[in-house]
């Protein structure tokens, strides 16, 4: 078979070389000029990595940047920046003019930006700035605001001057944004600007440091609708219901009073006023400067401040705030005083889910669902405990340096947790905030799931007790002997079922006092080894050395010897009183017996005995304030109170150190106080102070056996008064002992 190639005609070659030649005579061509703005902006991005486009605009000039070299151009409802050489004079706002150059592109913030680069331009008149386009921070954080012309209201939460150029932060509806104004001259701003409500006009851009913000070129732009105060703290106090209440709309500057529950780990502060909760974000300064005309507070506020906040509020709850979910954000704070921390609301779960509780220090407890422990940067770990009773579920988050220690708390057990309520948010549901892995701890198995397994084993029993009742059921249709018997078999059963729950109940209060006196003694036999090895060792030592030595010895080092045995032994035997007293207090056998007592000879006493068996370690001064005739006391009850109050105070103070005693009369208490200025109580370990065998982890090897503040408190309690404890670490601690002695009488005599 053959076959025959096809061959172009003389039309399909005229068609092909005509192609040809229209495509080289374009190619030849430059692409017209981009003569607007919307082309420049349009246009000119697609161009992006491509050959630069010839440009020739003209508009209006709405703002100026001397520094940077740029002005920025509106026409058509849209705005370009225009960067000019440095020869050329820059024009002025209101300026006409016609602009010759190119396209280019900057990245502003990670946006790609198109620009025009000018080779000349050319002022051709001036006339009325263009009228803005009104904006909300939601279009002043899109990609479309740079480089535009825009007006917006918000308040002023703060600023800063530096020379003519006056930096604003705003607050608006939604959140926080940046203002940069120029003024005039150099001088001071406008009075009265915290908390005024502006309406400022300007292009959106991007500075390398400040980020983000609203350009405004001129005072005129800078129109002040309603005026503020010179002090953040001139604001109108309003109550923290009204703040947390959705009546509050629009924003305002708010100031409230309230005492601090506590501070999360993102920095936000909780505070409670007449029994409603606030969550307050503080103000950040700018670039690590502070802003001018703003107080901070130097002291992060802790658990029981009284505080005096100043801030800003309104009904969207701020989306875009850091940290989310506060009702107040930018905020100054002041210190006003001090009360003793307060304590948590207890709520149930469901009551606190459905929003009852939001901001506040809450206490509640639910069964445990799931514990989840994940590891973060820098060695920090995150937790989340989901809880459940009553049908309400809630999560609780905790983060921490290092890995909480949760391991006694397991699926299924009953929990009780203290922490703050955190609002839902776009980003997080509402949640509880633990302060300290202390917060959660076991109440033991739920009794919900205690409940199911007793149906389980009594489900099991009774299908038992319903097969024996069938066979009895059976027999007594035989006759009455098995019927009698069946009925005694019942009996039986539910006898023993009795006795099998009881002792399963004794089996578990067993359990937990072995495991309490296992603790105990494990805590006893440390401090017993650890307290005892150092003087044993010293009496071996002396004894060794004066049997094999005596004759050779100096009498001076045979005293000294003689001197370590005796001071040791001594040590010794005040270890053993000190476990001895204790267990008599614990069996019950050391009473309170009162009796007419001169309270100030005793305090002389004690101090005195104290300074020799301290060698005059530390000067204790006994100051009484009068008016202690005519108390009745145990004098023995009162030796063991004050002799190991003042003890402490010399032991954790340093050489020279100054340890006050002092009392007074209040009504019929007398009211003693020891106060030193040693190394002081973490604020984390006072709540387990007067533990037995307990010790703070800043002793050092300090000696103690961790049974002082035990025998003080029992021998307070005993005599029917209150033991109260305030300290800071490194700088020293107060007792205060509080003792009815004056029972029965009238105030001053």
């Amino acid at each position: 078979m053959s076959s025959t190639k096809a061959r172009p005609s003389p039309l399909t070659f005229l068609r092909l070389i005509a192609a040809l030649l229209v495509a080289a005579s374009a190619h030849g061509q430059e692409p017209a000029p981009l003569t607007t703005v919307a082309q420049v902006l349009d246009g000119g991005v697609s161009q992006t990595g491509q050959t630069a486009r010839a440009v020739r605009v003209k508009g209006v000039v709405v703002s100026v940047s001397g520094m940077f070299n740029f002005f920025y151009l509106h026409e058509g409802g849209r705005c370009v920046a225009v960067r000019y050489p440095r020869r050329l004079a820059p024009p002025a706002l209101g300026d006409r003019v016609e602009v010759e150059g190119s396209t280019m592109v900057n990245m502003l913030g990670g946006l790609r930006q198109m620009r025009v680069s000018a080779d000349e331009f050319i002022i051709t008149g001036s006339g009325d700035l263009p009228v803005p386009e009104p904006a909300t921070l939601e279009k002043l954080l899109s990609d479309s605001a740079m480089d535009q012309w825009l007006s917006c209201q918000a308040r002023i939460a703060g600023w800063r001057l530096d020379g003519t150029d006056l930096r604003l932060r705003l607050v608006l509806d939604g959140g926080v944004f940046d203002g940069f104004v120029s003024l005039p001259g150099a001088g001071a701003p406008p009075n009265k600007l915290h908390g005024a409500r502006l309406r400022l006009t300007g292009v959106v851009t991007f500075a390398p440091v400040l980020g983000r913000l609203i350009f405004v070129p001129g005072i005129s732009q800078f129109e002040v609708l309603e005026t503020g105060v010179d002090d953040p703290f001139e604001a109108e106090t309003i109550p923290a219901s009204q703040v947390s209440s959705e009546a509050n709309a629009g924003v305002r500057a708010a100031r409230v009073r309230g005492i601090v529950l506590g501070r999360t780990s993102d920095g936000a502060i909780h505070i409670r006023d007449d029994g409603t909760a606030l969550r307050a974000a503080l103000r950040q300064p700018w670039s690590g400067e502070e802003r001018t005309g703003a107080r901070v507070q130097e002291r992060v506020p802790a658990a029981g401040d009284e505080v005096e906040i100043t801030g800003f509020s309104h009904d969207a709850r701020f989306g875009e705030t850091t940290p989310p979910g506060c009702d107040l954000v930018e905020c100054v704070l002041r210190l006003t005083g001090r009360k003793e921390p307060p304590q948590p609301v207890t709520a149930a779960l469901a009551e606190i889910a459905a929003g009852e509780r939001t901001s506040d220090w809450v206490e509640t407890r639910g069964r445990l669902v799931t514990l989840h422990q994940v590891p973060l940067e820098n060695g920090e770990w995150r937790s989340t405990l989901m809880i459940e009773a009553d049908g309400a579920r809630m999560p609780v988050a905790f983060r921490a340096g290092g890995r909480p220690a949760f391991d006694t708390i397991k699926p299924d057990d009953d929990v009780l947790v203290r922490g703050l309520v955190e609002r839902a948010t776009a980003l997080s549901p509402r949640q509880m905030r633990l302060l300290d892995d202390a917060d959660a701890r076991s109440l033991g198995v739920s009794a919900v799931v205690r409940a199911r397994q007793l149906w389980l084993w009594g489900g099991g029993t009774l299908a038992v007790i319903a097969l024996f009742s069938g066979w009895i059921a059976a027999l007594r249709k035989s006759n009455r002997v098995k019927t009698r018997v069946a009925a005694l078999l019942e009996k039986r059963v539910a006898e023993r079922t009795a006795e099998l729950e009881k002792a399963q109940a004794e089996i578990t209060r067993a359990l937990a006092q072995e495991r309490e006196l296992g603790d105990l003694k494990s805590r006893f036999v440390t401090m017993v080894s650890h307290e005892f090895r150092t003087p044993l060792g010293i009496i071996m030592s002396a004894i060794e050395l004066m049997r094999h030595y005596n004759d050779r010895l100096p009498p001076d080092q045979r005293l000294e010897l003689q001197n370590d045995i005796f001071t040791s032994t001594r040590h010794m035997a005040g270890l053993m009183e000190q476990v001895l007293v204790l267990g008599r207090v614990e069996a019950g056998k050391l009473g309170c017996k009162t009796a007419p007592c001169d309270l100030d000879i005793l305090a002389g006493k004690i101090v005195d005995e104290n300074l020799s068996a301290t060698n005059r370690k530390c000067p204790v001064i006994w100051r009484s304030e009068g008016g202690l005739d005519g108390a009745r006391a145990d004098e023995s009850l009162l030796r063991h109170i004050f002799s190991n109050l003042i003890t402490n105070a010399v032991k954790y103070s340093p050489e020279g150190g100054e340890v006050l005693l002092t009392a007074r009369r209040e009504g019929g208490d007398a009211v003693f106080q020891v106060v030193d200025h040693g190394i002081g109580i973490p604020e984390n370990e006072r709540g387990r102070l007067f533990e037995a065998f307990h010790r703070c982890s800043n002793v050092g090897e300090t000696p103690g056996t961790g049974l002082g503040l035990v025998i003080v408190k029992r021998c307070v309690e005993l005599h029917g008064g209150s033991v109260h404890v305030e300290s800071a670490t490194g700088k020293g601690t107060a007792f205060t002992v509080r003792l009815p002695l004056f029972a029965g009488q009238d105030d001053g005599k």
